[in-house]
């Protein structure tokens, strides 16, 4: 690399670069790869001073001193926009939503006994996975024997 190089580099960090010279240095950075890192390198040094500059900048402004919070100042206009949103929402959530109320439930008898009438219409009888005499019903169903 040549100086010529390093000096086009460097107008162009510095924002001293003419127009024609900025389509030169993207070509010549497509190029040359050891041109493409010497202009990284220039370009992460002059952030890294720019950031120095800044810090320095700071320090020097407000010395060894603790910065000192602004005095509180009370914002009635905040203070209504908050409430007026507050009361927006809450009645946007009380609205009346137009659905129909649910209907009043059906009596658990009246369920009970629809559900067994359903039963014994059923065409087909209800078969048992259990034989008739081990059926714990079996006994309550039939009429007592009598043992002769």
């Amino acid at each position: 690399m040549n100086a010529r190089e390093h000096e086009l580099i460097q107008r162009h960090v510095d924002g001293r670069a003419m127009a024609d010279e900025a389509p030169a240095l993207q070509q010549a950075l497509k190029d040359n790869a050891e041109l493409h890192a010497l202009y990284l390198d220039y370009m992460n040094l002059d952030v890294a001073l720019e950031a120095v500059a800044d810090a320095e900048a700071v320090e020097e402004t407000t010395g060894n001193e603790m910065p000192v919070a602004p005095p509180f100042r009370f914002r009635w206009r905040s203070w209504a926009a908050a409430a007026a949103a507050c009361l927006t929402l809450a009645l946007i959530v009380n609205l009346p939503t137009g659905r129909k109320p649910s209907p009043v439930r059906p009596d658990p008898a009246v369920a009970i006994e629809s559900i067994q009438n359903a039963i014994a219409r059923m065409p087909v009888p209800t078969a048992s996975a259990l034989p008739a005499w081990m059926s714990p019903t079996a006994s309550m169903l039939d009429e007592p024997r009598i043992p002769q």
